[in-house]
């Protein structure tokens, strides 16, 4: 049995690489394959992560290890310190701690070894775990204290920068403020369209700007959302703010999720950054936002719209809505004004029937005989899957022999060392490979499972949808197969060539095509 090596950064890790320290996991690994060598450890795979996480969820490669070791792949894990392994909360550090003792696989550290065998090692290893969970909390707190002292300050408390301005170094002392860019004009149009003119809205607002050719931060088209996040944001009128979208955890699924709620009440601080309006614009733009918010619909409401959810608009996106229509109808439409021309519920209703026994049977068909080109991307990655497992078997025996050439002193420590690192490198490569054939192959044999489950979900839907009494048991109905409908319409049903609704239904499950 072989030995893994386990690199992750921490946020002492991450300052000292900004005073100029090196590449943390490139000194650690270093150090790490020097133990293994000093010790005779064969190392079977070295596992980076690179992405900043607090819990285990958040951490792919942790994930991968810890699978390996609960299913004892590993004779041992080598790490800087047992710190590495688990920061979060007590849960997490539970699974680490049991995946260790249950698998009996060693923690190897340059400064201890622990063995979850022997009761006191256990128990230092947990203790270890526990103090680094209060250490975290504690930089945790000293962070946000400094955060909040810079926005006393009035300075730019980093991330992003929002659109309209650019981060600037402040000379002579530490921290960042914002000066104007080349998009600030386009921030001052917004709030002098918003407050000056009587009947206009979020709405309206949007499809202005595009109208004149302005373009949001990441160029595409102005929405609703985009609009009132700039008309709500005190920066532009001079102010920092903290804790305006504080971090809400929820558990989803066994998982952390996480939000970012806009806060009711939160501090403000004037800025070091020049404003790009005045305190009476921003006055006047809240109190016309605030007078013309909409009241929450109540939970009792009755659904009128079977398509609620789903039914998307072909050309902005957006989803589509109901209004009242004559003599007791129901007319969607889309309510950003982008130019899809509506179309009575009855009108949709037909549309649907026709989509769906043509979805059906095409995809009945594709249940009955897989396509020739998925058979062959399938067989293909079989066949890369068994390719590299023989020759990760391969590298697996250079490695062992390159262990015996340096015991027996054939291999310098150098020529040892340069010799591993091209083998590791090789081994992680195929590592990748394997894994990236075994997800296709899964994805194939998902795909396959949850069409044979969908058309008999989608054949119940055609057969009682019509006889379903209520719009909400309809709209039930429909999500428990497909996942949205594309709606386009350009004609109206009185045109004189006839109306040319066409709606494109997208089942409900991974990574498949209408």
């Amino acid at each position: 049995m072989s030995y893994a090596i386990y690199l992750r950064k921490s946020r002492a890790d991450l300052d000292a690489e900004a005073h100029g320290e090196g590449e943390t996991l490139a000194r650690h690994r270093s150090v790490l394959l020097e133990l293994a060598q000093r010790r005779t450890l064969p190392v079977g795979a070295v596992y980076e992560e690179i992405v900043s996480g607090e819990t285990i969820a958040a951490r792919p490669q942790m994930q991968q290890l810890l699978s390996e070791v609960e299913s004892g792949l590993w004779e041992g894990v080598l790490v800087m310190e047992v710190e590495r392994l688990a920061r979060g909360d007590t849960i997490d550090q539970g699974i680490v701690a049991q995946a260790f003792k249950y698998s009996n696989t060693l923690i190897i550290t340059p400064a201890k070894t622990y063995d979850p065998a022997n009761e006191i090692d256990e128990e230092y290893f947990e203790f270890s775990l526990f103090m680094s969970r209060r250490e975290y909390k504690a930089i945790n707190r000293r962070l946000q204290a400094g955060r909040q002292a810079s926005a006393r300050e009035g300075k730019w408390l980093g991330g992003p920068p929002p659109y309209g301005y650019d981060p600037q170094k402040l000379p002579r002392e530490k921290g960042y403020t914002l000066v104007p860019n080349q998009d600030a004009d386009t921030i001052r149009a917004i709030f002098r369209l918003y407050v000056s003119e009587p009947g206009m809205g979020t709405i309206r607002l949007s499809n202005r700007l595009n109208e004149l050719g302005y373009r949001s931060a990441t160029g595409r088209a102005f929405n609703v959302g985009i609009v009132k996040e700039i008309l709500q944001n005190p920066l532009y009128a001079g102010y920092i703010t903290f804790g305006r979208r504080p971090t809400k955890k929820q558990i989803r699924s066994g998982e952390i999720a996480y939000q970012y709620p806009r806060a009711k009440d939160y501090p403000m601080y004037p800025g070091r950054h020049e404003p790009l309006i005045t305190q009476e614009v921003w006055q006047q733009a809240q109190a016309k936002l605030a007078a013309r918010s909409f009241h929450p619909v109540r939970h009792d409401k009755q659904l009128h719209n079977p398509f609620a959810g789903l039914l998307l608009c072909g050309k902005c996106g957006h989803k589509m809505q109901a209004r009242p229509g004559r003599k007791g109808s129901r007319v969607l439409f889309c309510h950003h004004y982008c130019g899809m021309v509506s179309a009575q519920l009855e009108e949709v209703e037909r549309a649907f029937a026709q989509s769906l026994a043509l979805w059906l049977a095409d995809y009945a068909v594709q249940a009955r005989t897989p396509h020739p080109d998925e058979e062959a991307r399938k067989g293909a990655a079989l066949a890369a899957l068994h390719q590299a497992k023989a020759d990760l078997d391969a590298v697996g025996a250079q490695l062992a022999r390159a262990y015996e050439l340096v015991e027996q002193g054939i291999y310098t420590p150098e020529v040892f060392a340069d010799r591993q690192a091209a083998l590791l490198s090789r081994q992680a490569k195929l590592t990748q490979a394997m894994r990236k054939a075994q997800s296709e192959i899964r994805q194939y044999e998902r795909q396959a499972a949850a069409l044979s489950r969908l058309v008999p979900a989608v054949e119940h839907i055609a057969e009682v949808y019509r006889d379903t009494p209520t719009a909400e048991e309809k709209n039930n109905l429909l999500k428990s197969a497909l996942h949205h409908i594309i709606y386009r319409k350009t004609r109206a049903i009185d045109h004189p060539d006839g109306s040319d609704l066409v709606l494109t239904l997208y089942p409900n499950f991974p990574d498949a095509d209408c």
